[in-house]
């Protein structure tokens, strides 16, 4: 029997994973993440589990697909009364290969038990419809319920 799949929703603003800050501690250089992301990804680590607690889910074990969609607020200078616009792809920062790490670092250990198991990824950013909130939305399948 396979798991069903899995979809997690995390409200705000999607957060790409920042480039390692460094430290001299002691007379060593540690390697760190920026505050910004750390933030964001316990955010994400505890919708997560609240979630997959909430559809009764367990870690995934065998290899996943993963779709990740992220929207991001609309800028108001980009408003329309008359016409509203609607979701839009996002041609500027941050980086879709950015963002995707970020949420596999964040879901390790809650929704999969390492990264390394994802075989195949999509994502996609979105400049969101006018009054539409910011979130990352995220389907994972396990393999078997994945073959099309």
């Amino acid at each position: 029997m396979t798991a069903p799949p899995v979809t997690i929703g995390i409200p705000g603003e999607p957060v790409a994973q920042g480039r390692p800050r460094v430290a001299v501690v002691a007379g060593r250089a540690r390697a760190y993440d920026p505050k910004t992301s750390r933030d964001w990804k316990a955010t994400a680590q505890q919708h997560a589990r609240d979630q997959m607690q909430r559809a009764g889910a367990t870690v995934f074990v065998g290899p996943v697909r993963v779709a990740v969609s992220c929207v991001f607020t609309r800028p108001k200078t980009t408003y329309r009364k008359r016409s509203p616009r609607g979701r839009e792809p996002k041609t500027t920062k941050p980086d879709a290969d950015n963002l995707a790490k970020s949420v596999l670092d964040a879901l390790t250990g809650v929704v999969w038990l390492d990264d390394k198991q994802v075989y195949e990824l999509h994502i996609a950013k979105w400049v969101g419809a006018q009054d539409e909130a910011p979130m990352t939305g995220i389907e994972v399948r396990a393999y078997e319920t994945a073959r099309e």
